[in-house]
């Protein structure tokens, strides 16, 4: 039996570690607040919003995978973002993420998992091996160097954008041109792909392309200035129009009683459906697929990349080009004086119309080596287009408008 003294020694020290647990608690909270600071210091303040949602989205992602784990023996070996419809598979599996995060998923199989998530440049990762998350500082690697451009400086052909180092470098890409190697460079609007068609407004000019690293990218490379855009001897310039020399020859052949249909595959007919006469006169194409299914005027439609289908304008600047008057041009029907006669074989005009003849909507043809018809991108009415004509037996041009579901040629015009 303890004595009174005992018991007073053991009342003292039972106070005095109670003591020492409220100091120890204490500083643990003061740890607690250094280390909060030190970490809203170490983020910043406006990324602690984005490190809770993180922290909760790859927290519950680590729930979502032990239960995985325990149905399946084994965790996920795939992983989508937004979750389908369909029911997953047990070789797969998906997660919501909060609204701007990414998840980057690295599957280990029956024993592992990593998981990345990122918002605004801020990343977490968590582990089954190491359940706290981490924050990984983003790391910014320099673009250090591009490639010279690929393809041929010329109208109407594509260049590429050289290799980037580092090869998997995030990047934009700007496109520039000056009238001198060593001049001042200037952007071409809307040219921000890896690849550019070269349009004919920038003939005899210098092409290079500026990368400009994002995400963890930095810094900016610029490609050694190829050569002067040539022209191309595909194409020809009239005064300020560059037209292609040769009726369009693109697609595939089929049956000339069959109508081209809307499905992704340019179709042509060919004159007596012989793919030799395509290969010498051009393909013949109804309105619709010529125009890749749209009515808008001046449509790219089946030509190449910086060029279109003409429009009816576009026709009448070359016959006034060519001679014709104003009145002349608006008109209906066979026009102007020897403006036929320029735009055929051995014409003044270099263009060469051969005459392919036409595919009339019953799936006949008619007219080859005597006639041609040329579509615009530009409709009469709903049913018909504007469209231009040579033949052996007139030296002017007809304008008519027909029905859409004829065959006729095309004849690309530069942008």
């Amino acid at each position: 039996m303890l004595s009174l003294n005992n018991k007073t020694t053991l009342k003292d020290n039972i106070k005095q570690n109670a003591f020492t647990i409220v100091e120890l608690l204490v500083v643990i909270v003061v740890i607690g607040i250094l280390a909060s600071i030190v970490t809203v210091s170490y983020i910043g303040i406006t990324a602690k919003a984005n490190a809770t949602v993180l922290i909760s989205d790859l927290t519950n992602a680590r729930d979502q995978f032990i239960l995985y784990q325990a149905k399946y023996a084994s965790f996920p070996t795939a992983l989508e973002n937004n979750c389908p419809t369909a029911p997953i598979s047990s070789s797969d599996y998906c997660i919501e993420p909060s609204s701007g995060v990414a998840f980057e998923f690295i599957p280990g199989g029956a024993t592992a998992y990593s998981l990345k998530a990122t918002k605004s440049d801020l990343t977490y990762i968590i582990t089954n091996k190491s359940n706290p998350v981490a924050y990984v500082e983003p790391t910014t690697i320099p673009i250090t160097s591009i490639s010279s451009i690929t393809g041929t400086p010329q109208v109407f052909q594509t260049l590429t954008a050289g290799t980037i180092t580092p090869s998997d470098a995030t990047v934009s890409y700007q496109w520039q041109s000056s009238t001198t190697s060593d001049g001042t460079y200037t952007n071409i609007t809307g040219a921000t792909n890896n690849t550019y068609p070269v349009t004919s407004a920038y003939l005899g000019k210098y092409i290079r392309v500026v990368v400009t690293g994002i995400d963890n990218y930095t810094g900016t490379q610029t490609s050694t200035t190829p050569t002067a855009i040539a022209t191309n001897p595909d194409w020809l310039t009239i005064g300020t129009q560059t037209w292609a020399k040769k009726n369009l020859n693109v697609g595939t052949l089929i049956a000339s009683n069959t109508d081209q249909a809307n499905n992704s595959v340019i179709e042509k007919y060919c004159y007596n459906n012989t793919e030799s006469n395509c290969t010498t006169y051009g393909g013949l194409y109804q309105w619709n697929e010529a125009m890749q299914y749209t009515d808008t005027e001046g449509a790219q439609g089946i030509c190449p990349a910086g060029s279109h289908i003409p429009s009816d304008n576009d026709w009448k600047i070359l016959e006034m080009q060519l001679g014709m008057t104003q009145a002349q041009a608006d008109a209906e029907g066979d026009r102007g004086t020897d403006q036929g006669t320029k735009l055929k074989p051995g014409g003044s005009s270099g263009l060469n119309i051969l005459l392919a003849g036409f595919l009339n909507t019953g799936g006949s043809f008619y007219y080859m080596s005597s006639y041609n018809r040329l579509w615009s991108s530009s409709y009469s009415v709903s049913s018909a287009s504007w469209n231009r004509g040579v033949d052996t037996s007139q030296s002017g041009v007809t304008r008519h408008a027909y029905s859409k579901t004829d065959g006729f040629s095309v004849r690309c015009l530069g942008n």
